[in-house]
């Protein structure tokens, strides 16, 4: 329930505060007093966007609600990380260029989730807008309370969740690609090609390395030839400083030279066996610089190929084609396992919802009678009220029907939908009808009814006031009403006056006393000028 409301720099408002009682608070006043100004202030404290000539130049409009809420809204305000408070303040700022902040619990807030909790809080009905005519959900909200289907309607709806997400699962894994079988037949044929080549990191460098020493044999033998010649032939330089230091180690004299001189003899003569290992090694089969050739000339194709630098890189696509192919393997695994849990989840809701339809079926000509027999009572003997369940293709978070409340005020008219048919003041009572039945089922939140009773008056406005009582005893009930009938069955009475403050009207709202009521009741029943007889009418309407 709303338990204060204060608006401050909106309209003809400069600062007010309204603290509302459990129960039916009436809102009454003069024509232009501003009692729309209070239902709009709400509507914009609640995520409505504001209209730009209710903003005061060069002043912040600020609106402040104090809300008493239970702990089934725990969850919607864990899930946006709001912090839970039994007593709940709702702030809306506006800056005077039209730029606003929301706070919920000092937790600053988007527009978007403000009006979600707004209309879980308070609903606001006028004469001419209603749930009723075109709103399944609520449509399917009203007769599943009469209807008792909570505990089938819940399960449906957990599996239907879980249709639901299955279904999203799919959308991603299709939209993620398969591969055709041509695509298939092409990437096998490259995986093939490219593992068939054994590729090895590097052997392009190697093979390069042992092209070029088989290529250039001749000339390097023709160089160990030459050394091995220089080093070892009859004049060659081992003989000669053989021959040198043996004469040297006949005098003393040329010791350490000597010496020096057979260090340079052992790495010549270790120089000259390494010559001869290299010439060892250049006895070669002809066919191996053609083989490697070969190797090195597939090895480049496949480079110029598939435009890559080295074997590394080639061995990199080969993995990503690889991985491909997993992939799309995986692919088709997952849309068939995905599509097998879909056919079981459909015959799941299928079963569930033709449950559930049977149920409602039953329950509805209930319903219905109910429904007309409270219309009755508000001056509509002829009222027919129909709820027609049409099965559609596809199921949805209530089953897989959509309903139609059909409905005629007069007797021998046919029964069409309610928005095509009802007038205002019909609408009205239809909506008011529905409410005290929900109330019966189940306590609703706020309910704020704008002239809604515009159009009746004498025992009909007396019947709709007992009902809209009837409400409040399970729901805070809140209405915007000139009629006696109506405002004496509220338990608190609000009225919104006008006056001229430094020469600028302005709106106030006025908490009426017991003598203030009958007094303002008297007014409506008589006009400005009160009669012993109206005074006395008023006394009675509020004894009643």
């Amino acid at each position: 329930m709303i338990k204060s409301l204060k608006i401050k720099n909106y309209a003809l408002i400069n600062d007010v505060k309204i603290n509302f009682k459990e129960g039916f608070t009436v809102l009454g006043g003069e024509t232009g007093a501003g009692k729309s100004i209070i239902l709009d202030a709400l509507s914009v404290l609640l995520g409505k966007r504001i209209d730009r000539f209710a903003i005061r130049s060069n002043k912040k409009t600020i609106i402040e609600g104090i809300f008493k809420l239970d702990n089934s809204f725990v969850n919607f305000f864990n899930q946006h990380n709001i912090d839970y408070e039994e007593t709940t303040i709702i702030t809306r700022e506006v800056n005077s260029n039209g730029k606003s902040r929301a706070f919920i619990n000092d937790t600053p807030v988007l527009l978007n989730i403000l009006n979600d909790l707004g209309t879980q809080i308070v609903e606001i009905h006028t004469q001419n807008q209603s749930i009723l005519l075109q709103d399944q959900v609520s449509q399917f909200t009203l007769i599943d309370l009469f209807c008792n289907t909570n505990e089938i309607l819940s399960n449906y709806q957990l599996q239907y969740i879980k249709y639901k997400d299955l279904h999203t699962e799919l959308i991603k894994i299709k939209a993620s690609g398969s591969l055709s079988e041509n695509e298939l037949d092409f990437l096998n044929f490259q995986i093939n090609e490219l593992s068939l080549a054994n590729l090895q990191v590097g052997e392009k460098e190697e093979l390069e390395t042992k092209i070029d020493f088989l290529e250039n044999i001749q000339g390097i033998s023709e160089v160990i030839k030459n050394g091995e010649s220089t080093l070892n032939d009859e004049y060659g330089v081992i003989s000669r400083l053989s021959l040198l230091e043996k004469r040297m180690l006949d005098y003393d004299t040329f010791n350490d030279l000597s010496k020096r001189i057979n260090s340079v003899l052992i790495e010549l003569n270790d120089l000259n066996d390494h010559l001869s290992s290299k010439s060892v090694n250049l006895n070669c089969d002809p066919s191996q610089l053609h083989n490697f050739n070969s190797r090195l000339d597939e090895l480049n194709a496949l480079l110029n190929k598939y435009r890559k630098n080295n074997e590394s890189d080639l061995i990199n696509y080969l993995n990503e084609l690889q991985r491909k192919i997993n992939l799309s393997k995986s692919y088709n695994n997952l849309l068939k396992d995905v599509g097998s849990k879909i056919e079981v989840q459909l015959n799941i809701l299928s079963n569930l919802s033709t449950e559930l339809n049977k149920i409602r079926c039953a329950a509805l000509p209930s319903f219905e009678k109910e429904v007309e027999t409270n219309l009755n009572n508000l001056g509509m003997p002829h009222a027919r009220f129909k709820v027609e369940l049409i099965e559609c293709n596809d199921f949805h978070y209530y089953g897989k029907t959509e309903v139609k409340f059909l409905f005629s005020a007069n007797k021998g008219a046919s029964l069409l939908e309610v928005a095509k048919v009802a007038s205002g003041g019909e609408l009205s009572r239809l909506m008011l009808v529905m409410k005290y039945i929900s109330a019966k089922s189940i306590g609703l939140n706020t309910l704020f009814f704008d002239e809604i009773d515009i159009g009746v008056s004498g025992e009909i406005a007396s019947l709709m006031g007992n009902m809209m009582s009837e409400i409040s005893n399970s729901s805070q009930v809140i209405a915007i009403s000139h009629l006696p009938q109506v405002a004496s069955k509220a338990n608190q009475h609000l009225k919104v006056v006008k006056h001229i403050v430094n020469n600028r009207t302005v709106s106030d709202v006025k908490n009426l006393n017991n003598e203030e009521r009958i007094m303002e009741i008297a007014k409506l029943l008589s006009g400005k000028e009160v009669s012993s007889e109206a005074y006395e009418n008023a006394k009675v309407l509020l004894n009643q």
